[in-house]
């Protein structure tokens, strides 16, 4: 039985990724730019700082999310929450990356631009994972934990993404349609989603 710190936390948290989630968009695609490309020197390192602690946010919810869903009795979600705990310690990881690189005071191999696409490229692969854990979470809800309009979200979102990536991934969708399937599945009702399950930690605070 999750305890009353773990769901507070698992709140908090889960609130986290989902503002950060949406400051990240709001960065990338408004005040940097969809045309631009690379590691922006004057919005680079607020986006990689407001990526850490979405790394953090996610981790955590994800990792209470095991407690509060009863995952020891559902391999699925206790397996695959393991596989997304880790994909999300990797964008963790990196997510400062871009900016250590552009700011050392050692000549590095790859520069700034160089790092920010390898993190991109990664992030693919992680965005599929996040759309099968929806999937996973909201249908092993059996207590209905969530509320209806988070779960209809997170099934939403992992739907949309892992379409949008599915196809992106054998070249079969135009720029023009992949971006605004991915931003409503990725910036909407991501968030929806995490909100949702703050609230579920929140009855349970």
């Amino acid at each position: 039985m999750i305890t009353s710190l773990e769901a507070r936390r698992g709140r908090q948290m889960a609130m986290l990724a989902a503002i950060t989630t949406i400051a990240t968009f709001f960065i990338g695609a408004i005040l940097i730019g969809p045309e631009f490309v690379g590691y922006s020197e004057q919005w680079g390192p607020i986006n990689n700082v407001l990526g850490f602690f979405q790394g953090i946010g996610h981790i955590f919810a994800i990792g209470l999310c095991m407690k509060l869903f009863g995952a020891d009795d559902k391999v699925d979600l206790r397996i695959f929450s393991t596989i997304v705990l880790i994909a999300a310690t990797m964008q963790l990881t990196y997510s400062l990356s871009p900016t250590f690189t552009a700011n050392s005071v050692f000549k590095t191999e790859f520069n700034s631009d160089q790092v920010t696409g390898m993190a991109g490229t990664i992030n693919s692969v992680i965005f599929v994972l996040y759309g099968i854990w929806a999937w996973i979470l909201t249908n092993s809800d059996s207590s209905n934990l969530l509320p209806s309009w988070a779960s209809l979200a997170g099934k939403g979102a992992g739907t949309l993404i892992i379409v949008a990536q599915a196809l992106s991934l054998f070249g079969l969708i135009p720029g023009n349609l992949w971006a605004p399937i991915f931003i409503l599945g990725g910036v909407i009702l991501w968030p929806v989603f995490m909100i949702g399950i703050s609230n579920a930690f929140g009855n349970n605070a």
